[in-house]
């Protein structure tokens, strides 16, 4: 092997990893051209890859020098082709992605052809050292022609799309796709420079390994990342927002349990007493549950909150050097508390309408539980509550 061993078998894991997803998925849509684009960009990088690991034993095995980089050369030719067809696919209507299709994949087969012929023809001298670039490499010409025009198509395709599309996963996917591409021009820049270089008398051989390689693998993670990540990013997606509303449903179950106690009737999904026994499932439909049951328990208990518990606890907050947001999170949790306390004593206060709770900071169950997080964070851990309950009592 002429190359390091562990970040080519890291990034050759990662695309047979990607390229046994797709083709998993191909095997239910097998008319998708869009997928069949994926597989062949996925496949050609891995050829790409392995051919890397095993230079010297394709070289020693065929007795043609260098014809393993040559084969890695094409095979990145063929997934940055197939990578322009794939954003084609997906931007262009169907009818005229078909045609500009076609059109990429002719020129994509022109091109490897001539790389071919190029190789055979001109090929390089056997005792020249593989060091990114060499004069006799005529091929590479036409190698950093054709890839730099399929990486410039990659990258206008895919800003222009990430604008258009409202899927998350789609619009990062084609992102970490545009940075990719940025990466392997950046790539393709310094195989020119050292070409140049090979031309002058000039060699550059020193930026092969610590600049050429790693411009090289890392454009090969970035493109895989971004064009599996629209699979499994929604996944993703969804499993994060399940661990958050976990979280939510936790921490809203002190302020939940509290108004349960008070108000049994008006829990219609059973809850376990502790918060730690939730359905894993349909956790998203209790915390949906838990806010309305939440707010129905505070309605629930107006008649029973004194009328000067909210200035009570907002005077004790701005003693306390409270910041504003605490303090309107302090005095709605502190109102239920009051409330809770006088119906427990069978004291009906007022029949008078209280003040609206503090609003959430926006008009969505996302909002709701946002806030009603840090009502129930107040009605647990603020100082202020305990106070104004005791303040209450004392007054009465």
């Amino acid at each position: 092997m002429s190359t390091p061993v562990l970040p080519y078998a890291i990034v050759m894991g990662l695309l047979l990893l990607g390229l046994a997803q797709k083709l998993y998925g191909l095997r239910r849509r097998r008319d998708d051209p869009v997928r069949w684009a994926v597989c062949l960009c996925l496949a050609s990088l891995t050829m790409a890859t392995a051919v890397q690991w095993f230079t010297k034993a394709i070289d020693e095995n065929s007795g043609v020098p260098h014809l393993a980089e040559a084969l890695s050369d094409m095979g990145a030719m063929c997934a940055a082709g197939a990578g322009r067809v794939f954003l084609t696919h997906v931007y262009y209507p169907a009818s005229s992605a078909r045609v500009r299709a076609r059109r990429s994949y002719a020129g994509l087969a022109a091109a490897v052809v001539m790389v071919a012929v190029l190789f055979v023809a001109v090929p390089p001298k056997p005792d020249t050292p593989r060091s990114g670039s060499h004069v006799d490499a005529v091929y590479l010409y036409v190698y950093v022609w054709y890839i730099a025009i399929a990486l410039l198509s990659v990258s206008r395709l895919g800003l222009r799309y990430s604008r258009l599309t409202d899927r998350p996963s789609l619009r990062l996917g084609l992102r970490i796709i545009v940075a990719g591409s940025a990466s392997g021009l950046a790539f393709l820049a310094v195989k020119t420079v050292m070409l140049v270089g090979e031309e002058t008398g000039r060699p550059l051989g020193w930026l092969d390994r610590p600049v050429d390689l790693p411009l090289e693998l890392g454009t090969e993670a970035l493109l895989l990342v971004g064009v599996t990540i629209p699979a499994w990013g929604d996944r993703l997606g969804a499993l994060v927002r399940w661990a958050g509303d976990c979280r939510s449903y936790r921490r809203l179950h002190p302020l939940w349990l509290a108004l349960h106690e008070s108000n049994p009737d008006f829990s219609l999904v059973p809850h376990h007493r502790t918060g730690r026994r939730i359905w894993r499932r349909d956790v998203g439909f209790l915390l949906y549950r838990q806010v309305i049951e939440i707010r129905d328990g505070q309605l629930a208990l107006r008649p029973y909150v004194h009328p000067g518990a909210t200035e009570v606890a907002r005077t004790l907050g701005r003693r306390a050097g409270l910041p504003e947001e605490e303090i309107h999170a302090a005095v709605e949790a502190a109102a239920i508390a009051a409330g809770i306390a006088a119906k427990a004593q069978g004291r009906g206060t007022t029949d008078t309408p209280l003040p609206p709770p503090a609003p959430p900071l926006g008009h969505d169950l996302d909002a709701e539980i946002t806030w009603l997080t840090k009502v129930s964070r107040a009605f647990a851990r603020s100082p202020v509550v305990p106070a104004t309950v005791a303040s209450l009592a004392a007054s009465e």
